[in-house]
């Protein structure tokens, strides 16, 4: 054979077996998964749990049992303690600083500012509790350790659960709080020491930090108390809220009128205070304080003017501090708010907080 023969026929069947090679998609794969035999058992519960809760509703409970503790709201809030903590233990660890900064932390937070942590616990609740305390005190269980502190928290009385080197081992989304409930004689380390700052600096230092609690303010908020439609809605909120305090629509709109409501008495002039005392404003002040809506802390806002008002009062010669006493008395209970300096009052407020 010569050799142009042979090229032929070689080449001849290189072109056969290409021609049978498979067709190969570039744009979409087709590898299949890998099937394997499952396990006789995968570890997973066979009976679903049906267990639906809100946070709303989980609110309403708290905000009753705060205002109105009875046997019937403190076995409403003993479920409801119970469902949160169960949550926190199932939370995912690097999601929990966002969930405490949220509604779900405010929930939380409820619980440790009302009664329930003072009760005393039902047995099925003591074992609830000592499962939990085994768990926070074990070695394995330190990768959600504070998913567990957070679910123990509100079954322990103030100052009862302590953690070791809290300052270092706790971060600071929830440091502060723990701090407050649990350990106060640390707030010195976590604060510095107060001495450090004289009474008006340190009242300048907390104006300094005040944020404004709406929006609404100035000449748009005082055109809101001129509509007689919303001065209507708003005696219709106070009436509602005394028929219902645990409503939680009517509790939202409230709070938001309360929000206006103390920004204003903070922005006015302090000597319009007696003339804006006479408007709409000062009637619904005084309804907002004697209806009890005080004890109401619905979230992080309430809660700043919880802590910030009483120190930016604390002085009443300071030039606007009764300003701040103002919108201090919205977000307390009657009968809370002490003054220590009666004498600097003018005649009208001093008549008006005494009639509280």
């Amino acid at each position: 054979m010569g050799l142009r023969s042979w090229w032929r026929g070689q080449w001849g069947r290189s072109s056969d077996a290409q021609v049978k090679l498979p067709s190969i998609n570039l744009v979409v794969g087709e590898s299949q998964p890998v099937q394997m035999e499952p396990p006789r058992q995968a570890g997973v519960p066979v009976t679903p749990v049906f267990k639906p809760w809100s946070v709303s509703r989980l609110g309403a409970i708290f905000r009753t049992v705060q205002r109105h503790p009875s046997p019937s709201s403190l076995s409403e809030a003993r479920l409801a303690r119970h469902c949160l903590s169960s949550y926190w233990l199932g939370a995912p660890v690097d999601l929990l600083e966002s969930l405490y900064g949220g509604s779900v932390g405010d929930l939380q937070r409820q619980q440790l500012e009302g009664p329930l942590p003072h009760q005393p616990l039902a047995a099925d609740e003591q074992q609830w509790c000592e499962a939990l305390q085994g768990s926070l005190d074990s070695p394995e269980h330190q990768t959600h350790y504070l998913n567990i502190l957070l679910a123990l928290m509100p079954y322990q009385p103030p100052g009862q659960l302590l953690v070791p080197d809290a300052l270092t081992r706790l971060p600071n989304w929830l440091l502060r709080d723990y701090v407050a409930y649990c350990q106060p004689e640390l707030k010195v380390e976590l604060e510095g020491p107060a001495g450090l700052l004289t009474p008006v600096a340190d009242a300048a230092a907390k104006a300094a930090e005040w944020v404004p609690l709406t929006s609404r303010r100035g000449q748009e908020a005082l055109e809101w108390f001129d509509s007689e439609e919303a001065l209507n809605r708003m005696q219709a909120l106070l009436n509602l809220y005394a028929l219902d305090p645990s409503d939680p629509q009517t509790i939202d709109e409230l709070a938001v009128l309360r929000r206006v409501t103390a920004q204003l008495w903070l922005d006015v002039d302090p000597e319009q205070l007696q003339t804006l005392y006479q408007t709409p404003v000062g009637i619904l002040t005084r309804g907002l304080v004697t209806s009890g809506f005080g004890a109401v802390v619905q979230d992080a806002s309430d809660r700043h003017a919880r802590a910030l008002l009483p120190t930016m009062a604390d002085d009443l010669s300071a030039p606007k501090a009764l300003n701040a006493l103002l919108a201090l008395i919205l977000f307390f209970p009657p009968g809370q708010v002490t003054v220590n300096q009666a004498g600097l009052l003018p005649e009208w407020l001093r008549d008006e907080l005494s009639s509280f």
